[in-house]
């Protein structure tokens, strides 16, 4: 269930349009993630597939100090990475924030924890 913290809310939004404007979806040709440049502050352009928008994302997130998660799924048939937040995912196919329930297609699989070297884990159901 995710949180109803308007805050939180606000915060999660204005890191996701900020990101989601300046972001060009491009293929997942390989699995290779390159991390936004040091000093991002999501005015700059991106192009990247599913997983430089999340960490483009988390980046902005740990900025705030807001704890976040990556999560890996399925959907279509294929490999997505999103970011959670308290119940709130983050995930450059959707138009805003949405909560984890009502992405009913997605296959969830493992998340990652709060912090860089934290170990991911499998996502049980």
């Amino acid at each position: 269930m995710a949180n109803k913290d308007p805050e939180l809310l606000n915060n999660l939004k204005q890191i996701f349009y900020l990101v989601k404007n300046h972001f060009q979806q491009t293929p997942d040709q390989q699995e290779h993630w390159q991390m936004p440049p040091a000093n991002y502050t999501g005015q700059q352009r991106i192009a990247d597939d599913c997983d430089g928008f999340c960490l483009a994302c988390r980046t902005l997130l740990r900025q705030r100090n807001i704890p976040n998660r990556l999560v890996y799924c399925e959907i279509d048939g294929g490999g997505h990475l999103v970011v959670e937040v308290n119940g709130w995912i983050l995930d450059n196919r959707q138009k805003t924030v949405v909560p984890n329930t009502l992405l009913t297609e997605y296959r969830w699989l493992r998340i990652s924890g709060f912090e860089a070297r934290d170990s991911w884990r499998e996502i049980l159901l």
